[in-house]
């Protein structure tokens, strides 16, 4: 029996032959096989797409443990509050940073340049009356004895990956630094397996910082976005590289990653590079 298990709930592609739904946005499940607790790893965007893939899998939504949040935009906690709905008042710990209730905007050349509201959807207030039990933290959140939230990702390793995205500063709109973006860091026989929703924290701080919080010498895994979608080509030539020069035995890029860099990435990582998408699964 594995002593751990991911699988990807909800993205915005379906590459392989399924019967899981997919739609624009992410979420994973995180199971830790030999503590017996279960984790969701984001919430996708409407909360069907997960609800119907959960059910398909059957996984009871009262079953799961915690609920973690990568961060505000809603693509990834649009989908919270049918969970808590199906979970019929039974509380669960939400685990986000502190700036999980700001606004969030983007303004993304892909979409005309048109200024969009992409924060949390719901109310803190609306969440709560539904069972969520709020734990926001700025610093590493441990949830198992192999299973820990990254926090606050320090930005010491390389740049961001915020292109676009938008926050209101003095009544401005600035750019967002995206400080809210946290990983679910995962120490498995291998080495670090690192899970993201955007990677808006950028790909070397969160590898970086990963290995430095857990203590592992290695990098073993890296699986979702990356947020290379709209990158500059170069950005994406040095996501690449830095990649390739930590070895890892898997790398499945998911959700924002964008279809231009995935190319690059099959290149560069050969057999370690995954096909990503809704219904990627995971053993170890």
């Amino acid at each position: 029996m594995p002593a751990l298990r991911l699988t990807v709930l909800v993205d915005n592609s379906a590459p392989l032959p399924t019967r899981l739904l997919a739609e624009y946005g992410f979420a994973a499940l995180v199971e830790d096989v030999e503590a017996g607790v279960r984790v969701l790893f984001d919430t996708g965007t409407s909360g069907h797409v997960l609800e119907y893939n959960l059910r398909l899998l059957g996984v009871d939504p009262k079953s799961v443990d915690f609920v973690v949040l990568s961060h505000r935009h809603y693509d990834h906690t649009g989908g919270l509050r049918r969970f808590l709905e199906l979970r019929e008042g039974k509380p669960v710990t939400v685990v986000a940073h502190p700036r999980l209730f700001e606004p969030a905007y983007a303004r993304l050349r892909a979409l005309g340049g048109v200024l969009r509201d992409i924060g949390l959807p719901y109310t803190r207030r609306e969440l709560e009356g539904l069972g969520a039990r709020f734990l926001l933290s700025r610093k590493p959140v441990q949830l198992t004895e192999r299973i820990t939230v990254s926090g606050e990702i320090p930005r010491e390793w390389g740049p961001t990956h915020a292109w676009g995205m938008l926050r209101l500063h003095n009544g401005e709109l600035v750019e967002d630094d995206m400080t809210d973006d946290m990983a679910l860091y995962i120490d498995s026989p291998g080495g670090l397996l690192a899970l993201t929703g955007c990677g808006h924290a950028g790909v070397e701080n969160i590898v970086e910082y990963g290995l430095e919080a857990t203590a592992s010498k290695t990098l073993y895994g890296l699986v979702g976005g990356l947020h290379l979608l709209g990158a500059p080509a170069e950005r994406t030539t040095q996501v690449v590289r830095y990649l390739a020069s930590k070895q890892p035995r898997l790398v499945a890029a998911a959700h924002c990653t964008g279809p231009l860099a995935q190319g690059p990435l099959a290149q560069a990582l050969g057999d370690a590079y995954r096909l990503g998408g809704v219904g990627f699964a995971l053993e170890l």
